[in-house]
């Protein structure tokens, strides 16, 4: 079940559909990024798609918990066009938790920040 979640979220994420992505999420659930900090599902992709003219999702590899298979992580290769049309790719890691019926509760994204600093700090200047 995880697999289809991860590829239905990438491809949503990757069209900017909000209410898609959103549909996804447990109410409540929070995002962890290290752009933008910790805050719910809501308010952080409202924003990332605000700061969005286009992104482009290259799925590499996805990984299931021997702990806990409603804990996957994914890597993706990002290809994020900024609003002000600034561009920039990177490679990331969301860890993703699943609740008992499969929605998201919560969602760690980790990369480096190095390759985005100088365009983010244009775009929120």
């Amino acid at each position: 079940m995880s697999d289809n979640r991860v590829a239905e979220y990438l491809e949503r994420l990757a069209a900017g559909d909000l209410d898609g992505v959103l549909s996804l999420f447990a109410g409540g659930a929070v995002v962890e990024s290290p752009l933008y900090g910790r805050m719910t599902a809501a308010d952080f992709y409202t924003g990332l798609f605000e700061d969005t003219e286009r992104s482009e999702i290259t799925p590499v590899d996805t990984f299931t918990s021997d702990s806990d298979p409603r804990r996957v992580a994914v890597r993706f290769q990002y290809d994020w066009t900024l609003a002000d049309g600034s561009a920039t790719t990177f490679d990331c890691v969301d860890v993703i938790e699943f609740d008992g019926d499969g929605r998201i509760e919560r969602l760690t994204i980790v990369y480096d920040t190095h390759p985005l600093r100088s365009v983010w700090a244009g775009v929120r200047s």
